[in-house]
């Protein structure tokens, strides 16, 4: 893990003092993007003493040289391999000395001080571990980033549509992610990593990330720990972060490719958290969910040529053989990176 000439010099913004905030980013390949997003945060982020860490995963991109000519303000950790998400942000983690962290991605930008504001929201609130804000992609929409907790439950509510017998409110409440219009301040069970802030010394007592996991995953397998051990978890739209999304995977793998990794990492985050045996059980209430679906989905389209129907027909029978085939993938061996190439259909693109 060698460090980069300026690794040892603290931020300008922090001085000789620790800073308030330390902001943890994780790059792999996305020098013009990481460009972006640390030229907002410096500009947009002044009211806080800040640290900002960059983790580059090996980039051939010349990030580093980007970053040791535009930003030496920045403290830099250079692998020389890929370590994969979830080990980098704990580099990043380990050594910084805010009062807050901040996982951010590298492809993400502010265009005010909503940084500051979620620092004030959490310092504001000492019952909170964690908080959240809004993500939107840059043409507006919502990304959607609050989840409730794995569970068998959960799934088989959501999968066989029992959810629609409640009132659509309590449904959302229920499910949150896209059901819910992220538009309140709420407690969450899980967070998406592409924007965690958490005290300093909620990582200490947890540790962070699993690193067995590369990437998709380990958000929530961690959120959950966390809860467990009594955290509370808070999303708070007091403020937009913008997010292109993917950047960085979309390099290495097809978007199915990716779609597999995020089911395959929360089989393996409920796994890990509950055991072998309730995870099989959890592994089967996801293949049931995706049958039926499945079923539902060819039985409409027998009888109607609605493009819907087809494509969801299309998506829940990929799913169901996902979760057949993820039986030896769970069981067979551990490898966190897809196993082959994947070629993509029109409905995953």
């Amino acid at each position: 893990m060698p460090l980069m000439n300026n690794e040892s010099k603290p931020s300008r913004q922090a001085g000789d003092h620790p800073p308030l905030l330390s902001m943890v980013i994780v790059n792999w390949n996305t020098r013009d993007a990481l460009r972006d997003c640390l030229a907002s945060l410096f500009e947009q982020t002044g009211s806080l003493t800040l640290e900002v860490i960059v983790v580059d995963n090996a980039s051939t991109d010349d990030s580093l040289d980007m970053l040791k000519a535009d930003f030496p303000q920045v403290r830099v950790i250079a692998n020389t391999i890929n370590l994969g998400f979830a080990r980098a942000c704990n580099q990043g983690m380990r050594v910084a000395r805010g009062r807050l962290l901040l996982l951010l991605n590298s492809d993400t930008y502010v265009r005010d001080d909503v940084i500051a504001r979620m620092a004030a929201y959490l310092l504001s609130r000492p019952d909170i571990a964690m908080a959240g804000c809004q993500l939107q992609y840059p043409d507006g929409r919502i990304q959607h980033t609050a989840f409730r907790s794995l569970s068998i439950r959960r799934s088989l509510f959501e999968d066989l549509w029992l959810y629609k017998l409640l009132p659509a409110t309590r449904g959302a409440d229920l499910l949150l992610g896209g059901y819910w219009p992220s538009d309140t301040e709420k407690e969450v069970d899980w967070l998406a990593g592409a924007f965690m802030m958490l005290r300093r010394e909620i990582f200490l007592q947890t540790d962070g990330f699993a690193e067995e996991f590369f990437m998709y995953g380990e958000d929530s397998e961690w959120c959950m720990r966390i809860r467990r051990s009594g955290g509370r978890i808070m999303f708070n739209p007091l403020g937009v972060v913008y997010h292109i999304g993917s950047l960085s995977s979309d390099m290495e793998w097809t978007p199915k490719e990716r779609l597999r990794l995020c089911h395959l990492g929360g089989l393996r985050a409920y796994t890990r958290l509950n055991g072998r045996l309730p995870g099989l059980f959890f592994h089967l209430a996801r293949l049931l969910g995706t049958a039926v679906r499945s079923a539902v989905y060819t039985l409409l389209t027998s009888f109607t040529s609605n493009v819907y129907y087809k494509s969801q027909r299309q998506v829940y029978g990929w799913q169901m053989g996902f979760y057949l085939r993820a039986f030896g993938y769970i069981y067979g061996n551990s490898a966190a990176r897809p196993l082959k190439r994947e070629k993509d259909s029109p409905t995953f693109s």
